[in-house]
């Protein structure tokens, strides 16, 4: 990979949780920023939801993804491959610990094309309580 300075980028971010029977999607659009910096790739986005205004970059290395936001939601959580990771969601109401356990993380990109693909399935447990089943396929494009 060479390092590059930013390419703007139109993505889309899609979660699925599944607990037991009950399903959820959600489902983010947004434009954001991709470069690569040394053996990792950074994508960054905001997003405006009902807390507010939300910054993310999600770091993309070899062995592991770190999803880090910032403003109206406070959250830090990595992810490794067959490995359970701590983490942290935070927001005006209150502090949580979380952890995740990945089983599946596939990230391409195609430098020809500028588009990309990154690829997650843990399970989520916030406080001692478990989330569920959570996929993230998170797709971007130079535009």
């Amino acid at each position: 990979m060479k390092e590059t300075n930013g390419i703007p980028v139109s993505l889309r971010q899609v979660t699925v949780i599944r607990d037991g029977a009950r399903q959820e999607t959600v489902v983010l659009e947004a434009d954001g920023m991709y470069y690569i910096k040394g053996k990792a790739g950074y994508l960054q986005f905001e997003e405006e939801n009902e807390l507010g205004r939300v910054k993310t970059t999600v770091k993309i290395a070899p062995e592991e993804v770190a999803v880090i936001r910032s403003g109206a939601v406070e959250m830090r959580q990595t992810f490794r491959r067959r490995q359970e990771t701590p983490g942290h969601y935070g927001t005006a109401f209150g502090r949580w610990a979380l952890a995740a356990k990945t089983s599946a993380m596939e990230f391409h990109y195609d430098e020809q094309r500028k588009k990309g693909r990154l690829f997650l399935s843990y399970e989520l447990t916030l406080g001692d309580e478990r989330s569920g089943r959570h996929t993230l396929t998170l797709t971007f494009k130079g535009v």
